[in-house]
């Protein structure tokens, strides 16, 4: 019988123990869940810096490319601005070239006249 209780004893010890495991595995397993609660808020915070990013630089790159549009018009309109200067040369020139025909003209005529 004394016997029979050390071992009893020893089972209810061994249920203490048992007992503790399981708490302390409750523990370990909260303490798990927890943290893999903040990565997951983690990682969906990081997912909303991404989406941030995202929309941050396509905002970013249609900014550039209106930019570039608006520049390349411009270089358009600067080459429509290049082909009027080229076009009043030529007009210029035919201006000079008249004028050097009438001049001559006239002075043909002078020339006459005083002859």
């Amino acid at each position: 019988v004394v016997a029979a209780a050390v071992v009893n004893e020893r089972v209810v010890a061994a249920a203490v123990v048992n007992e503790r495991v399981v708490a302390g595995a409750a523990v370990v397993v909260k303490r798990v869940v927890a943290a893999a609660a903040v990565v997951d808020e983690r990682v969906v915070a990081a997912a909303v810096v991404n989406e941030r990013v995202v929309v941050g630089a396509a905002v970013v790159n249609e900014r550039v490319v209106a930019a570039a549009a608006v520049v390349n018009e411009r270089v358009v309109a600067a080459a429509v601005v290049n082909e009027r200067v080229v076009a009043a040369a030529v007009v210029n020139e035919r201006v000079v070239a008249a004028a050097a025909v009438v001049n001559e003209r006239v002075v043909a005529a002078a020339a006459v006249v005083n002859e």
